[in-house]
């Protein structure tokens, strides 16, 4: 998400630039088959394959009709046969997985493979119908230039068999629903829908480090801003090359989409509604490793193509596959102002360029650094002041240290977001209190 800059006064506008704060997405257990076979004469067997009853007296649906719906959607994806490919889909399915065969082709992709979560089905039995299963699958890719690894979206089929002789079908397709922390909490899938699900038109358009989608009908205002994303590409990713530790495996590229807002905007990558003011926003693409880097690259969502915006983002996610697994338990990851500071710091062209030192005069200075948890404020005069005294805790600790400290910082913090006075001594010689007070000095010279 963004954070819009208050303006100073009624009637005297102020500059209103968005900064983006990562929605960290909490690591998931997937769970796979949930089937419900029916059962005709009564007789109920112990898994979705296992039932006792006599031949023709039951229809079942067994893991094997579910793998092989599965797997035949993989094949015909990579032959490119859209007719093999919707064979096993009806109704509005059929309709809506052929604009996701026909988006997917576009987009440059290293791995695209569809795969069954497996885990242990529960049988359940009636006396009326056929059989129906609710089917877990992930959509396993690797956008070329973009992601470190193959990354996941999943998706819930419901897949329906009317009768013993009849081949199943699937006739329902959703993104995977996300959980919540709170009953008030909106409604979230797991990183879908992503362009290729949401679009009827899928326009995409490469650059050297970028690749850029959107719908169709805004197509020319997307190839308008390429030139200017991609030189925000260049920067970010030359000064990590520059700058940062080699042995982290940063993004090598960035997937922007480009949604001028509205109900789109608000559903993309499964946010359910929320960021609807903001003007970009970064999303974390799960690898499915349980031990291992649980992010393999990042999705971008901008309103529109602007630079400035852009950086922000890119900054975040050029971390994303650096991220550890500490930092998906929300207040112990990584420091708020580490992450957002960063990006201000690779976004910013000057000092105070989108007016933040205003807004800090107005929320006031405690001489402390940002708190964890009331980092992004309801206020937004207070969630703007945070993010300028992040960006001048980078930006302090680069003039005073020196940039390549400043970077492995990061790095550090992303990876092992529970070690931070380590980290810092390593930057700085100096624990939390210690660099807290000196930057304060330093804020309180700055900003007049």
């Amino acid at each position: 998400m963004s954070q819009e800059i208050p303006e100073a006064e009624p009637g005297n506008r102020g500059l209103k630039t968005a900064v983006a704060i990562v929605s960290s997405l909490a690591v998931l257990a997937l769970t796979a088959v949930s089937v419900l076979a029916v059962q005709r004469h009564g007789d109920q067997g112990d898994s979705a394959g296992g039932a006792s009853a006599t031949e023709g007296s039951m229809v079942s649906l067994t893991q094997s009709d579910l793998s092989k719906l599965v797997e035949d959607r993989t094949s015909a994806l990579q032959d490119k046969e859209e007719g093999d490919f919707l064979a096993a889909f009806t109704g509005e399915a059929k309709s809506q997985q052929r604009r996701l065969f026909r988006n997917l082709l576009k987009v440059p992709m290293e791995t695209a493979t569809f795969r069954t979560v497996q885990s242990t089905g529960r049988l359940e039995s009636s006396f009326s119908g056929g059989a129906k299963a609710q089917l877990d699958i992930v959509f396993v890719h690797q956008i070329s230039g973009v992601d470190v690894t193959p990354v996941e979206e999943p998706y819930r089929w419901t897949v329906e068999k009317k009768s013993a002789k009849a081949k199943p079908v699937v006739t329902r397709v959703t993104g995977k629903p996300g959980m919540k922390d709170l009953g008030t909490d909106p409604d979230t899938t797991i990183a879908y829908p992503a362009p290729w699900d949401l679009y009827p038109d899928l326009a995409v358009h490469r650059t050297g480090h970028v690749v850029l989608m959107t719908d169709a009908s805004h197509r020319d205002q997307a190839r308008a801003g390429a030139a200017q994303l991609e030189a925000a590409a260049s920067r970010v990713l030359g000064a990590w090359r520059k700058n940062g530790p080699g042995d982290k495996p940063v993004s090598p590229g960035f997937a922007i989409t480009v949604e001028p807002g509205g109900r789109r905007y608000s559903t993309l990558y499964g946010r359910g509604g929320q960021a609807k003011k903001e003007d970009g926003v970064t999303a974390s693409m799960m690898t499915g490793q349980l031990n291992g880097a649980p992010y393999g690259g990042a999705r971008i969502v901008m309103k529109s193509p602007s630079g400035r915006v852009g950086e922000h983002e890119m900054a975040h996610a050029l971390m994303m596959p650096v991220t550890g697994k500490a930092d998906v338990s929300g207040l112990g990851g990584t420091q708020n102002w580490v992450v957002e500071g960063f990006a201000e710091y690779l976004a910013s062209r000057g000092a105070d360029d989108r007016g933040g030192q205003s807004a800090l005069r107005r929320a006031g200075f405690s001489g402390r650094l940002p708190d964890q948890a009331g980092f992004y404020a309801e206020d937004p005069v207070r969630a703007a002041a945070n993010y300028e005294l992040a960006r001048l805790a980078l930006t302090y600790m680069a003039d005073r240290y020196g940039k390549e400290k400043t970077f492995a910082f990061v790095a550090a913090q992303y990876t092992a977001p529970h070690a931070l006075d380590q980290h810092l001594l390593d930057a700085t010689g100096k624990d939390e209190r210690a660099f807290e007070a000196e930057w304060a000095d330093y804020v309180r010279s700055t900003v007049k």
